[in-house]
């Protein structure tokens, strides 16, 4: 039996190609250690190629790098799914489907919207795909696929095998970053996130030793966890960064701003390489902190001191800061371009509020009937269009201040000011931060130099 395996792109996804091509990227990324793109290989599917009984052929189609040969014979496709890549994803199903091939989706888009993933498919996962994935194999070879498949959450991580690298036809497409998840879940209920839906909420980690297993299988010395919050669980958190540091690589990781409280930690942090950390701020506001039920501190003084905590060590910070709540106004942007620029943050990720399927926010701006549609190629993080109607400001004036503060947070003497400030500048965070915000720069001219495709869409699609 022959399983295609797929990573669909959509049109609006061709940021990351923009990113492999640059020119510095060629210069700055051998430097890092992260070859010639920024593109890691989709982790999901490699670990359903892992759980993969013997004797399956796997064809991996990653469509960021090439293009699928629809006619090729193959007896299954599997493709992964997030919001942004559904209508592709559903396009390339069709395509399948009309000559006669079954086809599975899975990911967080049909966890949470099953009932319309199963228009395009002919069985749909909900949930964590490794545990049903053999059923699954088995029921197509008998001929007796099912609609829907409920994977569940896997229980015990350390029963998964490690990722399958082998199934890439072409590693140097990818960077040579490896990416690596230690604990899946999340016990935060934020109203704008629905990862939980698919990944669950019981945090749920890996003994250290298979971690530090699986690093030893790779070449490489730059790491990305890919963990939702790799700090949830200090006692585990220390522990890792204990074992990690014989291995003497440089490391980076998702992590809630709690964690940073634990002075011990940071400092293991930094002693076993971790040199960039992403921390979801999420609003310099305590009534948005409290609205979207954030479990973390809601005062910027507390920010301030986390930060400097963190760069004092040599950890640079990714800044996630999110604009469009019901309790934002205009001066939101000029707040947090303030902020940014005090307290030095050199990576700062500005995202536009988007209300995902399956979240609390968005099943409450449906119930308002505040979604301006459902086309899910432009729910995206930097976007094109807008998806819902903010309270205290237009779609148009969303996306204008947006546009605003990034061209001025990630210009040249803007962000060197801040590495300067961060007082970083000798470490191997001041490369990833000058390669972050040239990245951002580059984003924001393809914006700019394709802004009559930038409408705002101001009725319901019907």
């Amino acid at each position: 039996m022959k399983v295609r395996l797929i990573f669909p792109c959509p049109s609006t996804a061709a940021l990351d190609r923009l990113y492999t091509d640059s020119f510095l990227s060629r210069i700055i990324w051998p430097i890092l250690g992260w070859g010639k793109s920024v593109v890691t290989p989709p982790l999901s599917l490699l670990m359903l190629a892992a759980v993969t009984p013997t004797g399956i052929d796997i064809q991996l189609i990653d469509e960021r790098f090439e293009d699928i040969d629809f006619n090729e014979k193959v007896d299954l496709v599997g493709i992964t799914v997030m919001t942004r890549t559904a209508s592709r994803a559903y396009q390339i199903a069709d395509e399948h489907r009309k000559r006669g091939t079954k086809v599975v989706l899975g990911g967080i888009h049909p966890s949470v919207l099953p009932h319309e993933a199963s228009l395009h498919a002919d069985a749909v996962v909900i949930g964590e795909g490794e545990i049903i994935w053999p059923q699954l194999l088995d029921d197509h070879k008998r001929g007796r696929l099912k609609q829907f498949y409920r994977g569940g959450h896997v229980a015990d991580l350390n029963e998964l095998p490690f990722p399958r690298y082998d199934i890439i036809t072409h590693p140097e497409r990818y960077s040579t970053v490896k990416v690596i998840t230690a604990s899946r879940g999340c016990e935060n209920s934020c109203t704008f996130c629905a990862a939980f839906l698919a990944v669950g909420k019981r945090y749920r980690t890996r003994n250290v030793n298979s971690v530090v297993a699986e690093l030893r299988t790779t070449p490489g010395k730059f790491v990305i966890f890919v963990d939702d919050n790799l700090g949830w669980d200090i006692a585990y958190a220390k522990e890792l960064c204990n074992a990690l540091i014989p291995l003497k690589i440089k490391w980076s990781a998702e992590l809630t701003l709690s964690a940073l409280e634990d002075v011990e930690l940071v400092d293991l942090m930094a002693k076993s390489g971790c040199i960039v950390l992403e921390l979801g701020f999420e609003s310099l506001s305590p009534k948005v902190i409290a609205s979207i039920k954030k479990q973390q501190t809601n005062d910027p003084g507390r920010y301030r001191e986390l930060i400097r905590r963190s760069h004092s060590r040599g950890i640079s910070i990714i800044g996630s800061f999110i604009f469009g709540f019901d309790e934002d106004d205009l001066s939101v942007f000029r707040e947090l371009n303030n902020f940014i620029k005090e307290t030095c943050i050199g990576m700062p990720h500005l995202n536009a509020l988007l209300p995902l399927p399956g979240s609390p926010i968005y099943r409450r701006f449906e119930r308002e009937s505040r979604l301006l549609h459902k086309n899910w190629e432009y729910y995206e993080q930097i976007p094109r269009q807008a998806v819902y109607q903010p309270k205290q400001m237009t779609p148009q004036e969303l996306f204008n201040e947006y546009l605003s503060i990034l061209k001025e947070i990630h210009k040249t003497g803007s962000f060197l000011k801040r590495i300067i400030g961060a007082k970083t500048l000798f470490t191997f965070g001041t490369l990833v931060t000058i390669q972050y915000n040239l990245q951002k720069q580059s984003a924001i001219k393809r914006i700019i130099a394709e802004k009559n495709q930038y409408k705002i869409i101001q009725t319901m699609d019907s």
